[in-house]
């Protein structure tokens, strides 16, 4: 085969492992095949990929193709089962030894070139946190050194508009009493040096509130128990109004916050729950449901909205940002009635949302988001949040929590 033949390469699959017909494989069939794949190609192609192939899924378009990195993947481990079947057009032109070992020098050589340019125009520095990780609230403590830079040196670090760092001076500390992640800027007038970040993290899941849109402005609620009732989380109006001040008539949204080191990859991992926000819960039209899960160096982000409110809808998976406004995300505008029962799957740089079983939106992107440090609800008004699984890329289970109250 000249061009990746799906169909065939099943068909050579099955006959290898002569499990029967792969509409009746189990877990189990789906495993071993995820371990067979990983020891004749050192990739790996998750179980969720493979139930989509082999139909065990549903998929949103009848004509389903894999990514690039799957497709390459199955054509390896095809060939290592039956090698006498290619699957893929070996190039008749081959570089000669010289021409390669030519173009393997220049490129060496300009990669050195721009490493010295580099050096020559960046000032040295040093700007370190010694504990960027730690349970809220806690004081982080920098240490720094910008006595070779000639521009005056501020550093930003999300509470304070800015603080100058003398270059007289070796520390700086900065007491972080809320949960979250926080960016730290170190920058002259002129240009940006760095940045890191600071994970102030969570024993538990805290509600709070914000003005419409504004959730830089969130506000944790006073009391942490009104909204931990039997099976749900759920701000009631009435205790937001007479308890926690908020004003029902003004636009504003709930929100559940969870902040840990997790030490698992978001890149590679799936997440099921269910959410609710509808007419007789929400207070608001247009009713908008959110999450958001951050990673120490990226964000997904997605919200569904009520159907034709499309245009409120939004998606960013990494690089990748979507608006409502000037994309088709009419996916994510349904029927908000009842509850939503929400998968995540990500792996191979690819995200797939799915909604009740059925795979709705699918978006490739470039830049890693890292490891998962923080998982975040948001409702427009209030809504309800009911379970939650995550599973690593093994589908092994790292992280629960069914929403009962806690004493």
């Amino acid at each position: 085969m000249k061009e990746f033949e799906l169909n065939r390469i099943k068909q050579i699959i099955e006959e290898k492992f002569n499990w029967g017909p792969s509409v009746d494989w189990t877990n189990y069939h789906f495993k071993e095949l995820k371990k067979a794949i990983k020891e004749a190609t050192g990739n790996t192609i998750s179980e969720e990929t493979l139930k989509r192939i082999f139909g065990k899924r549903k998929v949103s378009t009848k004509n389903y193709q894999p990514q690039a990195y799957t497709k390459i993947t199955l054509i390896k481990f095809v060939e290592s089962i039956q090698p006498s079947s290619p699957l893929k057009e070996v190039s008749k032109h081959k570089l000669t030894k010289t021409w390669l070992i030519a173009i393997i020098a220049v490129i060496l050589l300009t990669i050195s070139v721009l490493v010295y340019l580099k050096r020559q125009k960046t000032p040295e520095f040093i700007f370190i946190c010694n504990n960027p990780v730690q349970l809220s609230p806690f004081t982080a403590r920098f240490n720094y050194d910008v006595s070779d830079i000639k521009d005056s040196v501020f550093v930003h670090t999300s509470f304070w508009n800015e603080v100058y760092l003398s270059p007289d001076n070796s520390m700086i500390n900065f007491s972080y009493t809320s949960p979250g992640v926080y960016d730290v800027i170190l920058y002259t007038r002129s240009k940006v040096l760095d940045k890191s970040k600071i994970l102030a993290y969570s024993s538990d899941w805290e509600g709070g509130y914000y003005p419409n849109r504004a959730d830089s402005l969130y506000v944790p609620f006073l009391n942490q128990d009104f909204y931990r009732h039997d099976d749900v989380f759920y701000a009631d109006p009435d205790p937001l109004l007479n308890e926690e001040g908020v004003v029902l008539k003004d636009r504003y949204y709930t929100s559940y916050r969870l902040y840990s080191p997790f030490n698992k990859s978001l890149d590679s991992l799936s997440l099921e729950t269910s959410v609710l926000n509808n007419a007789s819960t929400g207070t608001m039209m247009c009713y908008d449901t959110g999450i958001q899960l951050i990673g120490d160096s990226g964000i997904i982000e997605f919200n569904f909205t009520q159907l034709n409110c499309q245009s409120f809808a939004g998606l960013q998976v990494s690089e990748k940002v979507l608006s409502g406004q000037d994309t088709d995300l009419s996916p994510l505008s349904v029927e908000m009635s009842n509850w939503l029962n929400i998968e995540v799957v990500t792996e191979n740089n690819e995200f797939n949302l799915y909604l009740d079983d059925q795979l709705i939106y699918e978006q490739s992107y470039e830049k890693p988001l890292g490891n998962l440090i923080g998982i975040i609800y948001y409702f427009f008004g209030t809504g309800q949040v009911d379970d939650l699984k995550v599973f690593d890329q093994e589908h092994d289970l790292f992280y629960s929590y069914d929403f009962n109250s806690h004493e």
